[in-house]
C-alpha cells in the first residue's frame, strides 16, 4: 500500500508491504519517497505501539481524527494527514454528462460486486471489492450517482489503471 503523508511543509511518498506477522509483532519493508527501511511493529494498545527500527525502539502513541494524525513519541508532539492511494482511484475527471470512471487503485482480484448497473449509489458507498496483497479494499463511490456500468466481474484479476466502474452523476 502507498500513502501521501503531509505535516503542511513537507509531503513524503510511504509505501509499506507486510513481510511477516509473528506471535508479538509484524515486520514490514516500509520505503519512504525511495530509502527503504525494514520496521518490527508490536501493538501494545489499539493506540500504542512500540516500534523498532534500524536498532532503536520507539514507544509511540497514535490519536486518529478522520485523516489526521497526531503521534507522540519521546516527549514530542507530530501532526500530519494521510491520504491513502485507494482514495485516489479515478482517472478521468467528471466529463460534462457528469461520467467518472473509477479505476483500479492496484493489481488484485475482485472478490465481491456490492451493486449492479443501474444502481443509485451514494457518495462513499461501497462498490466492489477487491483484495491485494491478501488485504480486502472496499472501492467505494467517489460521487453519488448511477452506476452505468461494471466492466469487471466477481473472480476477475485486475491491473492498475484498469476501469472497475462508471458512475454517472
Amino acid at each position: 500500500m502507498a500513502f501521501e503523508v503531509n505535516d503542511g511543509e513537507h509531503m513524503l511518498r510511504v509505501e509499506a508491504s507486510r513481510l511477516e506477522v509473528r506471535p508479538h509483532d509484524e515486520l514490514f519493508e516500509v520505503v519512504i519517497d525511495g530509502e527503504k527501511k525494514i520496521v518490527s511493529i508490536s501493538r501494545i494498545s489499539p493506540a500504542h505501539l512500540s516500534i523498532l527500527l534500524e536498532g532503536k525502539s520507539y514507544n509511540v502513541e497514535v490519536e486518529r481524527f478522520g485523516k489526521k494524525y497526531q503521534v507522540t513519541t519521546r516527549g514530542e508532539v507530530y501532526e500530519f494527514s494521510v491520504t491513502d492511494e485507494r482514495e485516489v482511484v479515478t482517472t478521468e475527471k467528471p466529463q460534462a454528462g457528469g461520467r467518472l470512471v473509477v479505476t483500479a487503485p492496484m493489481p488484485g482480484l475482485v472478490v465481491e460486486i456490492m451493486c449492479s448497473d443501474g444502481k443509485q449509489v451514494e457518495a462513499g458507498q461501497g462498490v466492489l471489492v477487491l483484495e491485494a496483497m491478501k488485504m480486502q479494499n472496499e472501492i467505494v463511490a467517489p460521487v453519488s450517482g448511477i452506476i452505468t456500468e461494471i466492466p469487471v466481474e466477481s473472480g476477475a484479476s485486475v491491473n492498475l489503471g484498469d476501469s472497475l466502474f462508471v458512475i454517472e452523476s
